[in-house]
Formats: structure tokens, sequence, C-alpha cells
């Protein structure tokens, strides 16, 4: 019963499209502007940096709370199923007709109560590839493809976990990576 509660309670915060409400407080409708999508790098682009620290520190914390909470009351297994249903909210929020956002800041969140030393070491890959390429899309699908491998040698109970996530993000990214292909993704 336990099991069942945190499922709803992850769905339902995991899909809270922080983004699109932050918009509306600037009077933007984001999934009409930029991108469409309700994350930060949109956020960023349509209303300005203070508004989209804001929606990175709200979706990091949709996987962070339900994940830390379901840790004191669940086993790891099923803690991590709890952290993938928050990613996966953020992704198809039922708010939004499962229209949502890509995951990433969620699924840091998540990351940040399962595993903090891999979580840290992804976000370092993360900017150091945005550093050097100035392309978000870049740095989200390398760093989560570096997760897995990091986890194998760090924890390898958590790789099979890592490697869902990489998938989910690969996917969600995979209209970045046709305008990588040809040549158009924007950057930064």
């Amino acid at each position: 019963m336990e099991f069942l509660f945190f499922i709803i309670f992850a769905y339902l915060s995991g899909s809270i499209p922080f983004g699109k409400l932050v918009g509306y407080k600037y009077g933007i409708d984001i999934q009409k502007k930029g991108s469409g999508n309700i994350g930060f790098t949109n956020s960023l682009r349509t209303l300005g940096l203070k508004p989209a620290i804001l929606v990175l520190i709200a979706d990091i914390l949709k996987g962070f709370i339900p994940v830390k909470i379901a840790l004191q009351f669940l086993p790891l297994n099923q803690v991590l199923i709890i952290g993938s249903i928050a990613i996966l909210a953020h992704i198809f929020p039922i708010w939004l007709k499962f229209k949502g956002g890509k995951g990433v800041a969620t699924g840091l969140g998540a990351l940040l109560v399962i595993n903090p030393l891999v979580a840290l070491v992804g976000a370092i890959i993360f900017l150091t590839i945005f550093l050097l390429s100035r392309i978000v899309s870049v740095s989200s699908i390398i760093s989560s493809w570096a997760l897995p491998l990091i986890s194998y040698f760090m924890s390898p109970n958590f790789t099979l976990f890592f490697l869902t996530l990489a998938i989910i993000v690969t996917w969600t990214h995979r209209e970045n990576i046709g305008r990588l292909i040809k040549g158009t993704e924007k950057s930064f």
C-alpha cells in the first residue's frame, strides 16, 4: 500500500509543470515560445535567467522530494522505481496532456538522493561538455550516458537504473539529435 501511495505521489508531484507556471507569472505561455519545452533551457531562452533558475530548482525538487521521502519507507529497488516515475511524470505530465520536459533536472534531483557522488560527477561532466560545446542537448546526452559507466565502477548495483535513465534522456532528445545531425541545433 505504501508503494502505491508513493507511485501516485511521485507521479503527481513530478507532473507539476513549473516552467509553465513560472511562465504564466511573466505572462508567457512557455509551450508556445522557443522550443515549446517546459524545462530549464527553454525557460532561460524565453523567460530569462532568474525565472529559469526558479524552474531548474523546482524541477530538481520534483525528483528529490519523492525519492527522499520514499527512501525512509521503501526498499531501495522500489525507491529506484519511484525516482523513475517522478522523471517520467515530468516528461508526461497529466496536467499538460502528457507533453512535458526532457527529465534531466528531475533526474538530477532523484540522483542526488540515490547516489549523490555519481550525481555530482555527472553534473561536472555536464558542465564540462556544456562549456566546450555550448549545446545543452549534447551535454545532457553525453552526461546521461556517462552515468552507467561511472556507476559501474562506483556503485555497480545502480548501473541498470542509470542505463535506463540514459535511454530515457536520449529518447527525450530525439528531435535535438535530428537537429545536431543537420547542424541546426541552437547553442548558447
